[in-house]
């Protein structure tokens, strides 16, 4: 396929296949991803609200980012949806709006590694000082969501003739009227900046933390210990998710000289995009496996859930 190809038909190159078993492929890796990662991140939301001592920044902010993942995966039903049902092909600007939610928590999720690395180095600086700027954060949070969302929707607002496309959420990225325009360079650059930053934070928590463990055995030191060990877990994983698909969006997917086919950048875009699901899905059990306090409250929870079920299996006589 030709280099000025357009999506539209790169989904109707696919679809000449009978059956379509790269669209039904993907689209089955996306929605199970999609639910496994829906449950697992309402999980981390259910146990914050459930347990009582979760109820500082940290566990919050947590909560937060687990919410925006769960949005964000939300929105790869659609891509299912036309594929699986038949509806196929849809125009890009109506995409976009149904994807409007998934785009807008996909755009927070990135900010909020940020500030919980900020919170967290707040944190250990000023140990006796609470940090509970949940309000700041959730006022700053839709802001971030709104603009990432424009840098989507604006490059898009312009006529784009019959581009149609089956909904997946990476097709925006390959669009040429968004990917070759100065919003998706300035978009990237700016989500890699952030990714960097928020890395950089950790390096240097890990660092602080490092030397006062010596000298500090109180329980505030003690926590800011064990949420780091989780927290650095969860940021290695879902920022090496989003820093990889920036990384080879760039470098590989868009560089003409290395793919030149469209319809190759869209099966790598895939690949790509699922790799960067499986970190999104992956806070629950990382929480589990690295935090016994959360452990614990999953452990709880499970057990009650497991005997409500059972109470209501049981048939009277």
């Amino acid at each position: 396929m030709t280099t000025t190809a357009t999506l539209s038909e790169v989904y109707l190159q696919l679809m000449k296949d009978d059956p379509r078993w790269t669209l039904i492929i993907f689209a089955s890796i996306y929605t199970i991803l999609a639910i496994f990662g829906i449950v697992m991140n309402f999980c981390v939301v259910y146990v914050t609200i459930r347990t009582k001592h979760f109820n500082n920044s940290a566990n919050t902010l947590l909560a937060i980012y687990s919410f925006f993942e769960l949005v964000h995966q939300s929105g790869h039903f659609l891509f299912a949806y036309n594929v699986f049902w038949g509806h196929d092909l849809m125009p890009s600007k109506i995409v976009i709006q149904i994807l409007t939610p998934s785009y807008f928590a996909f755009s927070c999720t990135t900010f909020l590694l940020f500030f919980t690395s900020i919170d967290r180095l707040i944190c250990v600086l000023f140990p006796l000082r609470h940090s509970n700027n949940i309000f700041v954060y959730g006022v700053v949070l839709p802001i971030v969501g709104t603009c990432g969302f424009l840098f989507v929707l604006l490059p898009n607002s312009e006529p784009v003739g019959d581009l149609l496309i089956a909904g997946s959420m990476n097709d925006v990225a390959l669009d040429p009227h968004f990917s070759q325009s100065n919003y998706a360079f300035t978009m990237y650059s700016t989500l890699t900046f952030i990714l960097l930053g928020t890395v950089a934070i950790y390096v240097l928590l890990a660092i602080l933390l490092h030397f006062r463990k010596a000298s500090s055995n109180s329980n505030s030191h003690q926590f800011n210990l064990r949420i780091f060990r989780s927290l650095f877990t969860i940021v290695c994983v879902n920022v090496g998710g989003y820093l990889l698909f920036d990384l080879l969006y760039f470098t590989i997917i868009m560089n003409e000289a290395i793919i030149p086919d469209l319809l190759t950048k869209w099966k790598w875009c895939q690949i790509v995009g699922i790799l960067l699901n499986v970190s999104a899905a992956s806070n629950a059990p990382i929480l589990y496996f690295t935090s016994q306090e959360y452990r614990k409250a999953f452990d709880k929870e499970l057990q009650m859930v497991v005997r409500i079920f059972s109470r209501n299996s049981v048939q009277p006589n």
